[in-house]
């Protein structure tokens, strides 16, 4: 079954498994197995979370039995009984080392919960976390990113759910019946909550392609998501078990509603199918783009060494390629690599020299900048800035072979432009470029 196996293969290949379990991970079985989990996680782990560390009840329908009859010396004994037992009780709890009961704003151990974790992630987690990854990774408007992704997030969030808690509810269910220091159970929770947000920075970084800083401030905010369902479940939880709701859930969030318009799982099983047309075009030893395609998308899912692999097969078919020696010569000049580099964008050059509009150029002078080879850099700079004059990275590479050549005022001028290119920019471009301006302000400060 290739959802379990690639749910083993997070724990050694965490991205390589994301970006599959978006190829061909099923929804459906997803929630099953967090549905298995979570239910032998809260029976053990989680009960015996509870009869630890969770403030005990007072037995106010006895309380109240004994207040409402008439003030006789027994029904005040019995009263002040009661009261004597409970504050024994309460002291004899051990508290959650550090931050004591301020634990259970945020969090429950209920053990009748066992559902929780599958609505939570379904309803609060993954939208909220793919709210705060269109803030920090500025990826547009949250309605389309949500519709567009969210079935890929939340197959990557259940499995990653399900992987983190598996090996803790194992050693609950074989521990159950041992009396244990309730401390051990409460690291374990607490170690299936750390490795369940490690394994989610993975996700979010193969899925939306954001930074490590993007994807770890994302995952710090969004287990609110699971606090924010928990207060939900106290008024609304005899509705959620409805079998009705579901079944509607599963054809809403799993795409399944007829039409092919409705459901947001619908983006996610298109996308699957177009990845799996891709693989078969693949079969086909003339065709070169089918390999590129995949090799973009590897690219942005940050798997590099899968992207080289199918850009270079596409290189074998075609060596004039142009997408696929551009895309080679950028990953040689991440990599250091600047003679291949140069290598690649040359082959680009002499198919179409205004590819990708012009920004060849620009790759070109930045490799020959980092090679110190100015003359050449300043050439290839000098024609993209004629094409691109508004272009901030542009301007900054310009400006600095300038200042090399000892032309300081005129390179003063390409940052005093690249920052105010900057400035001018649409707010969604803006955060993109900022990095350009930050550079060229400390260039003529």
């Amino acid at each position: 079954m290739e959802n379990l196996r690639l749910l083993f293969e997070l724990y050694v290949r965490p991205v390589a498994a994301m970006s599959e379990l978006m190829d061909k991970g099923s929804w459906l079985l997803s929630a099953v197995f967090v549905l298995i989990v979570s239910t032998a996680f809260y029976w053990t782990i989680n009960a015996k979370l509870q009869e630890a560390y969770v403030v005990p009840r007072f037995d106010v329908a006895a309380y109240e039995q004994f207040a409402d009859e008439e003030e006789t010396p027994e029904a005040a004994k019995r009263l002040e009984e009661l009261a004597a037992e409970y504050r024994k009780r309460y002291e004899a709890r051990p508290l959650i080392p550090l931050i004591g009961d301020r634990l259970f704003y945020f969090f429950s151990f209920e053990p009748s919960g066992f559902f929780r974790p599958l609505i939570s992630l379904a309803f609060f987690y993954v939208p909220l976390t793919i709210l705060l990854i269109t803030i920090f990774a500025h990826l547009g408007n949250f309605g389309v990113v949500l519709e567009k992704d969210y079935g890929t997030l939340s197959v990557c969030a259940m499995s990653a759910w399900t992987a983190a808690h598996l090996p803790f509810a194992v050693a609950g269910l074989a521990l159950n019946s041992l009396e244990i220091n309730p401390q051990i159970y409460l690291a374990m929770w607490f170690a299936s909550g750390l490795i369940f947000g490690v394994l989610m920075i993975f996700a979010v970084r193969v899925v939306f392609g954001a930074s490590y800083g993007a994807a770890v401030l994302t995952i710090a905010l969004s287990w609110l998501g699971f606090s924010l369902g928990m207060y939900v479940f106290r008024f609304v939880s005899p509705f959620l078990c409805s079998p009705f709701l579901l079944i509607l859930a599963y054809l809403y969030f799993g795409g399944a509603i007829a039409g092919g318009a409705s459901g947001l799982g619908n983006s996610f099983r298109q996308r699957q199918d177009f990845k799996r047309h891709l693989h078969n075009a693949t079969v086909n030893p003339r065709d070169a783009d089918a390999h590129v395609q995949l090799g973009l998308i590897y690219n942005q899912r940050r798997q590099t060494e899968k992207a080289i692999e199918h850009f270079s097969k596409a290189i074998e078919i075609d060596k004039s390629e142009p997408d696929a020696n551009y895309e080679l010569g950028k990953i040689a000049r991440r990599r250091g690599d600047l003679q291949r580099a140069i290598e690649h964008f040359s082959v680009v050059v002499e198919q179409n020299d205004k590819f990708a509009l012009s920004e060849i150029w620009r790759e070109i002078g930045a490799t020959y900048f980092e090679a110190k080879m100015f003359d050449e850099a300043r050439q290839a700079l000098e024609t993209f800035v004629a094409r691109r004059p508004v272009d901030a990275e542009g301007l900054y590479y310009l400006g600095k072979v300038l200042q090399e050549e000892g032309e300081t005022e005129r390179a003063r001028e390409m940052f005093l432009e690249a920052i105010q290119s900057v400035r001018t920019s649409p707010d969604y471009r803006r955060h993109e470029l900022r990095q350009w301006q930050k550079l060229a302000e400390k260039e003529v400060s």
